[in-house]
């Protein structure tokens, strides 16, 4: 299980960042990218708030679940981003 829920935010985050930027949205991803950003920074600062063991959660929550959406945002742009210009590259003779 550990593994499943790390590589079902970076499937979501890669397939959402390829389809924004195969749509012209690419400001979406921006906009997707530092919202999650400010919720792992906020899961860290609220973790390291409590004591022991207590913040391991918001931990797991920025590392497990954040992490791989930013990475598959980024991935996923960068993808989008390639496609949509080699798209463009063959219909222009």
């Amino acid at each position: 299980m550990v593994y499943v829920v790390p590589l079902l935010f970076l499937t979501g985050g890669l397939v959402l960042g390829v389809l924004c930027l195969r749509w012209g949205i690419g400001w979406l991803v921006v906009v997707l990218v530092l919202i999650a950003a400010l919720l792992a920074a906020g899961a860290i600062r609220e973790g390291r708030a409590v004591s022991g063991w207590d913040g391991i959660g918001y931990a797991i929550f920025a590392m497990l679940m954040m992490a791989p959406a930013i990475l598959g945002l980024l991935l996923g742009a960068a993808i989008g981003l390639y496609r949509r210009r080699k798209s463009r590259h063959i219909a222009d003779p």
